[in-house]
Formats: C-alpha cells, sequence, structure tokens
C-alpha cells in the first residue's frame, strides 16, 4: 500500500496528463504534473472533439467553459490546384445530428489544443494543483511501494536536481517522451517514410471564416490516382480573424524543407493556390510531422504507465489520437485512485492494459485505412459515427460482469469500435444518459428534475436499481452493508419505473436517491422491462463504463469482488 503522503507523478501536460491529474484530483489524491517545456503549447493540433471526450469533459466539470469556445466542424470546400476558384466538392466530414435521450452529445466539435489545455489546467489549478513547466524526468528506479524519481528544474539557464518518491509514475510525454524507453517498453510498428504533414498556425488573408479550404491536386502512380499536393486552411474560431490553421501533404511535397523555411513555405503556397489573393503574413508555429504507427505491447509495469501518444501513434486521419489518449487517461484515472488508497483488487491494475490494449489496436487499424483513402480519393476524408467513440467498449474485460447475455449471438465482439452496432446495453459499454428523472426527495444538489449524465462521477461507483418494488432496493443496500465496501466510493440510487404512483405517505428506499423515470428513457435505454416486478442492478463505473449488469443481488458482490481489495 503506498504512503498516503506521496503523490502520484505524471510527466507530461497535454490533455492525458491534464485528463488525468484533474480526475485523480477530484478523488483527493495529490498529483504532481511536469512538463519539460517552458510555457503552455501553443498550436491547433488535436482539435477535433469526439462526443465520447465531452461526455468526459461534463463528467470533470469543464465542458459549459469548453462548449463557450468550441464550434462545429466548419464546412470543407475542395479546389482544384493550382489556381482552382470554383468549388469541386462542398460537404461536412461529420454532418451534423440531432441528440438522443441516451447521446445527448452527438456531434464533434472543434477547439484548439492550446485552448483546451489551458481551459483543463484553470480546472486543475482549482484543486491546488499546477503544472511545473520547465522541469525535465531525468531518470526513476521502481522498488516495491513508491518510485524515486529524478527531475531537473531549468530556471535562468541554471539546473537544480531534485529527487522525490512519488506512489506511481504515468507518462503522459508523447511519442518522443522518456517515460517508455526508460521504462524499457517496445513500440512495434512501422514509419510511413512517403506520408507525412506539415502544420503551421498562420496569419492569412484572402480566405473566408465560415468553411475549410481544402486544395488538392491529383497525379497518377501505376495507373492509380495518388495525391500529389493538398493545402488545407481552417479558420481558428478562438483566434482574430486572420489566425488560421493549415495543413499540405502529399507526394510532391518536401515536408522537412517547408517545415524549416517559412518564406519558402510562404512561396509554396502561392505557387499551389494560383491565387494572388491568398497570402500567408505571419507564422505562429511551424513544424512538420511523420508518420508512425506504433504502439507498446503492454501499458504499464510496476508502479509505472504509459498513456496517450506515449503509448500510440498513427496518422491523424479519423481524428482519434487526442481523444484515445483522453480515454487512456479517465481509464487509467479511477484504478489508479483506489491502488492509491489502497482499495484496488490484484487484477484493477492490470486491467487498464486489457482494456485499453485492443481498442488502441483497432483504432490503430481504421486509421491508417483511413490515411490510405484520403490519400487517393475524396471519400476518405468523410467520417462515420464510428469514429465517435460513443460505440467503444470494454466487454469481454475480466473485471466487467453481465449476467444477462442478451442478444449475446447478434452483438459484435468485444473490445472494437464499432458503428452503432452494439444494440442492447452490455457490461462493458459507455453507460447511457437519461433525461427527466423526477428526484422524489428534497436534494440539496439535484434540482427536481434532473439526468443520469448528471448523477454519474468519475470519483465513485454508481448502483442504479431498477425495480417498481422498494424491498428490492432494501434488499441491494443490505448487500452493499454486509459486504463493507469502501465508504464514499458507491452512491446508491433508486429508479422506479414511469408506471408506479408515488404517494405522500409511501416510504421509499433509502438509497442515496429516489427517482421516477418520468419519460421511461431509463428503463427503455438500459433495455429493462418497467411492467415487470423484477429487480435489474445496473453498475456504472467512474468512467462512465458500464461494470456490472444483472438481474439479482450476485451482480453486485460479483462485479464488485473485481474491484476492490
Amino acid at each position: 500500500m503506498a504512503s498516503q503522503s506521496l503523490p502520484i507523478f505524471v510527466v507530461g501536460a497535454g490533455p492525458t496528463g491534464l485528463v488525468l491529474a484533474l480526475t485523480l484530483r477530484q478523488s483527493g489524491v495529490p498529483v504532481r504534473i511536469i512538463d519539460k517545456v517552458s510555457n503552455p503549447h501553443v498550436g491547433s493540433r488535436g482539435s477535433a472533439i469526439m462526443p465520447r471526450t465531452l461526455e468526459v469533459y461534463n463528467y470533470l466539470g469543464v465542458l459549459p467553459d469548453v462548449l463557450k469556445s468550441a464550434v462545429p466542424l466548419p464546412v470543407n470546400r475542395i479546389y482544384k490546384l493550382p489556381g482552382g476558384t470554383e468549388v469541386m466538392k462542398e460537404f461536412s466530414m461529420s454532418p451534423r445530428t440531432h441528440s438522443t435521450p441516451g447521446i445527448p452529445l452527438f456531434n464533434p466539435y472543434i477547439l484548439g489544443q492550446d485552448v483546451a489545455q489551458a481551459i483543463l489546467r484553470s480546472h486543475l489549478e482549482k484543486y491546488d494543483c499546477h503544472v511545473e513547466f520547465n522541469t525535465e524526468l531525468r531518470s526513476f528506479e521502481q522498488h516495491s511501494d513508491y518510485v524515486q524519481i529524478h527531475l531537473v528544474r531549468h530556471e535562468a539557464g541554471n539546473e537544480t536536481a531534485e529527487t522525490l518518491s512519488a506512489a506511481y509514475l504515468v507518462g503522459a510525454d508523447g511519442a518522443k517522451g522518456v517515460v517508455r524507453k526508460l521504462l524499457g517498453l517496445s513500440f512495434h510498428g512501422e514509419t510511413r517514410e512517403a506520408d507525412g504533414v506539415v502544420i503551421a498556425d498562420v496569419k492569412l488573408r484572402g480566405l473566408p471564416r465560415d468553411v475549410r479550404y481544402v486544395g488538392r491536386q491529383y497525379g497518377w502512380l501505376l495507373l492509380t490516382s495518388v495525391l500529389d499536393i493538398s493545402f488545407t486552411a481552417m479558420p481558428r474560431f478562438t483566434h482574430d480573424d486572420d489566425t488560421f490553421w493549415i495543413n499540405i501533404f502529399g507526394r510532391d511535397v518536401n515536408r522537412e524543407k517547408l517545415a524549416s523555411d517559412p518564406e519558402t513555405l510562404k512561396r509554396f503556397v502561392k505557387e499551389v493556390t494560383n491565387r494572388p489573393e491568398i497570402e500567408i503574413m505571419e507564422f505562429l508555429t511551424l513544424g512538420s510531422v511523420r508518420f508512425n504507427v506504433r504502439m507498446v505491447s503492454e501499458f504499464s509495469r510496476g508502479r509505472v504507465f504509459v498513456a496517450g501518444d506515449a503509448a500510440h501513434v498513427h496518422s491523424p486521419a479519423g481524428a482519434q489520437g487526442m481523444n484515445s489518449s483522453v480515454m487512456d487517461a479517465f481509464n487509467l484515472a479511477w484504478k489508479l485512485n483506489l491502488a492509491y488508497k489502497g482499495l484496488a483488487s490484484a487484477n484493477l491494475l492490470q486491467s487498464y492494459t486489457d482494456e485499453r490494449k485492443p481498442i488502441i489496436e483497432h483504432m490503430l487499424k481504421i486509421t491508417t485505412e483511413t490515411l490510405d483513402k484520403t490519400l487517393v480519393s475524396d471519400a476518405g476524408w468523410e467520417r462515420g459515427r464510428e469514429f465517435y467513440q460513443l460505440d467503444v467498449s470494454y466487454r469481454g474485460s475480466p473485471i466487467v460482469v453481465d449476467q444477462r447475455q442478451v442478444d449475446a449471438l447478434a452483438v459484435p465482439k468485444p473490445n472494437t469500435y464499432t458503428a452503432s452496432l452494439l444494440g442492447t446495453v452490455q457490461a462493458g459499454d459507455r453507460a447511457p444518459d437519461a433525461p427527466h428523472l423526477v428526484t422524489l426527495e428534497d436534494s440539496d444538489t439535484l434540482l427536481p428534475t434532473t439526468s443520469l449524465f448528471k448523477i454519474f462521477k468519475p470519483t465513485k461507483h454508481t448502483v442504479l436499481i431498477l425495480s417498481p418494488l422498494g424491498p428490492a432496493a432494501d434488499s441491494v443496500l443490505d448487500a452493499l452493508r454486509n459486504a463493507q465496501y469502501p465508504s464514499g466510493l458507491i452512491q446508491t440510487v433508486t429508479i422506479l419505473p414511469v408506471r408506479v404512483a408515488v404517494r405522500e405517505k409511501d416510504i421509499l428506499p433509502k438509497t442515496d436517491l429516489v427517482l421516477k423515470d418520468a419519460d421511461g428513457h431509463v428503463y427503455e435505454g438500459y433495455s429493462v422491462d418497467p411492467w415487470k416486478n423484477e429487480l435489474t442492478v445496473v453498475i456504472v463505473r467512474p468512467d462512465g463504463v458500464v461494470g456490472g449488469i444483472g438481474a439479482g443481488l450476485q451482480t453486485v458482490t460479483d462485479y464488485f469482488e473485481r474491484i476492490f481489495s
């Protein structure tokens, strides 16, 4: 058991490290987070926020601030290079659609990663945790109950060394980070030498602010259409009207030369667009990315973990990198919380690799396929719902319990991305929302009507008790009480079906919350018949995933035996 005086140490203050640190701090775990750069990241990389990431931001309480600045994906207008002024094609990469009771956040948004990180840092600071910039990890040694860490802090040209102990160490320091290398993890995969992209945030004139400009020039190679040059410019809606994010890639693009010489890049854009009104006036950022498709074989060893780009890299096609990294952090944080407090089962931390590795393997496959399509056809730019991460599932995980086995023969294999094919909710799936829940008892924290997403917490398991019978809830409470699970880490919620009329003299269950499913969205969304006098228990993990589901008390004991020590 880790000493309660030792922090969890996070290396890297990108979205991965910030989400991990914020989730841990909300659970009361001490955290130190460092980054070797001198100032916060500047630039638009990782700007697409998928619906599942929006849900994570909702759990963490940062969503309102994110939505103040985020905007929907703009329309794409494709022009022929060079010189094309007529629109060849106009389309949306992800056409917007309506929300549903189970999916209130059904559309991707755009927000530069620098702005998103600033929001996350501001929320982390509310928990008295500040990113330590100019601080570099040099080495570490693992011991049975702690990790000894050696740092160097750079200030005014001087180096100050520090040695400290941490309960756990998490490397969220990117593909070139040191944690993975020092841990000795393999990073298998391939380098796409011919593929890469020049990226820059620029001051640019001559383009409208309401669309994304896409200029494309195709050639032929062995009777196959091949992208020679692609130049895209997307407005940065959080910045001045002349600020854009540009991408340049293709067979005829010399990435290294363009990324190292701003004046050469300016001339290149003028030549390939052949539109004198389009002109780059200033570079805010400029760099080149070579596409690697790689991942670790295991996401941890001992007390050291890797997450995000430190664990997996790929092309930006599909916009899965930042979003998958956030999912890594959110999956790991609640498990580290329990382990830190000495409450985790022997296999709980291993489940981080068990659950995330198959997801990442499949993600690398679909993003590589999407990249290949993008390089030969405009169709590769269009994205389906499989990129939203709403259907990412941990079915088959060793720590989930499903005692219903509904539609067992009709569902896709566990641990895959799907496209609206999951069917009936099972253990390992994302827990759907449900609105219009009537609060049946006075509450200081809930309005008269609420929703599941306002109840789920990243600090607790939520036990949903679905039954018209009051004694059913009492039996679940008795089972939880008799098992003596750790206090403060489980909340219980009774949800009565719409058909139950609650009278003033009725004695309500003694769960933490008692609600009525006024529009039937809970019972429908979780495939429970509201007209049967039966008990269904749904246990929602702190990361918003169904950990256990079944028709009896055995679901509760079987699930929590896999979670708690």
